[in-house]
Formats: structure tokens, sequence, C-alpha cells
């Protein structure tokens, strides 16, 4: 346990060194995945189709994610609301001020969720696909939320397959 909680912080800094270049931005998001992957070792958490099972309200709908709440608030969110980019020279001005040591702070925020009793992988992964808005104020990136993509279609897939070998072996 203690492992999967303190290796994907080690891992999520030295990713993290490359992601400050912007240029090794891809780099950083293999090291994220393989953080997200250190915390379970590619396994489901214990209880996760009970914790599934609560996420949908009475009427079937599933109920927004933290990361779905937190963004209203981020960086990203926030350019989501202005609806126009921010020029370029604030963007630089930002990342050297602020958006560097911020970024640093969110990848530690976002390891965060692991300390929680339940290894919340998909969340971890959105947050983290948040960090190009929150050093520089870009707009997200087709790219940038790869790691959330991934994660989040990654445990969709396994679920089906789940679900397909539990129907045919009935």
């Amino acid at each position: 346990m203690t492992f999967g909680t303190l290796l994907p912080l080690a891992t999520f800094l030295i990713s993290y060194v490359p992601h400050l270049t912007l240029v090794g931005a891809p780099i950083a998001r293999a090291g994220y995945r393989f953080g997200i992957w250190l915390s379970t070792f590619g396994q489901d958490p214990p209880g996760k189709e009970k914790l599934d099972a609560r996420k949908k309200n009475e009427a079937g709908e599933e109920s927004k994610s933290f990361a779905e709440r937190v963004r209203a608030y981020s960086p990203a969110g926030y350019l989501e609301r202005r609806g126009r980019p921010v020029p370029f020279a604030l963007r630089v001005i930002w990342f050297v001020l602020a958006g560097w040591w911020l970024g640093a702070i969110w990848v530690v925020l976002s390891w965060s969720v692991f300390l929680a009793p339940y290894p919340f992988t998909a969340t971890v992964a959105a947050l983290l696909g948040e960090l190009p808005s929150v050093m520089t104020l870009a707009f997200d990136d087709p790219g940038a939320g790869l790691a959330a993509r991934d994660a989040v279609g990654e445990e969709k897939r396994h679920d089906r397959e789940q679900r397909e070998n539990g129907q045919g072996g009935s």
C-alpha cells in the first residue's frame, strides 16, 4: 500500500521535469500514465463494482465525477468560460511567473487523490490532463488529455470485457 501511494508521487514529480520544457510533454504524459498504473499495478481496486453502482443516481444517470466538479474552478474551466484564447505574451508571463510552480502544486494535488482509501485512477488522470492549461493558460489540446482519456477508456474497455466474460460463463 505504501509503494502504491508513494511511488506514483515520485513518478509524477520526475515526469513533471520534462513537462516544464513543453517539448517533453509527451514523455511526461507517458510518465503520468506509468505512475497511475503503479498505484494498482494495472488491477482494478477491490470494490470497484460497488463504487460504480453508487455513481448512478436514481434516474440511472451518472453523477459528475470529482474532476468534472473541480474543472469549473480550474484554469481550464476559466478559459472555457472566457471563450477566447489568452494572448501569447500574457501566457509567457504567466508561465514564467506562476505557471511552472503552480503546475508542480497541481501535480502534487492530483497525486493526493491517492491518499484516499480507494485509488481513483480516472480522477487522477483527468486532473493531470488539465496540467497544460494550469501551466500555460492554453485551451485544451486534443493531445493534452491523453492520460485522462487513456485511463477512462481503459477502464471502460476492461469493464466491458468483464461483463462479456461474465455473461459468456452463465
